[in-house]
């Protein structure tokens, strides 16, 4: 009887041992200059989207990221979630709260609607975005995705300089309200 109670233990110990949180398709999705929403994956390659890690926004005047993360757990005990982000290299992530689904199994969604602008208050020129992501529970504890601890990063360019073509319209407008007061004289 005891044999099989330490056997029954130690399976117990081992079972528990080897739970484990993970995720899949994982995205971040960012709308340039309030156009419509792309997705860009995190993670592993979901075989849909584009890389965020590495990508170049170009110019832009905001940039909003938002997020649709899926992750498990074995136990099923994820309680929530959220996307972390800083600009430049920063030391104090913004952290977003992700608004959680449970999607039926051991398996859970994240959502963050894209309206968070990571160049909001930023200067002219360079920059970049890092962001990660985390769920925590109460059995399991937290699970990051965050590329070893690299974590995913973007790069953009802020302008406030106006493009040629808002350029030559206000030069138009020059123009005709020269000609409007030569006009008069």
């Amino acid at each position: 009887m005891k044999k099989i109670l330490m056997f029954a233990m130690i399976a117990l110990v081992a079972v528990s041992a080897m739970a484990d949180t993970g995720w899949y398709s994982d995205y971040v999705v960012v709308s340039v200059d309030g156009g419509a929403d792309a997705y860009y994956w995190i993670g592993d390659d979901p075989s849909f989207g584009t890389q965020f890690d590495g990508a170049d926004f170009g110019i832009v005047s905001t940039l909003e990221i938002g997020a649709d993360m899926r992750y498990w757990s074995d136990t099923a005990d994820r309680d929530g979630g959220a996307m972390y982000w800083v600009t430049d290299g920063g030391t104090t992530p913004n952290e977003v709260i992700w608004t959680q689904t449970y999607l039926g199994g051991n398996d859970y969604q994240g959502l963050v609607d894209s309206t968070t602008d990571v160049a909001d208050g930023l200067g002219d020129g360079a920059h970049t975005v890092s962001v990660w992501a985390k769920s925590w529970g109460t059995g399991q504890g937290d699970s990051w995705l965050d590329n070893g601890g690299s974590n995913y990063t973007a790069d953009f360019e802020v302008s406030t300089i106006p493009e040629p073509a808002t350029m030559s319209l206000l030069g138009l407008g020059a123009l005709a309200m020269v000609l409007r007061r030569k006009t008069r004289k």
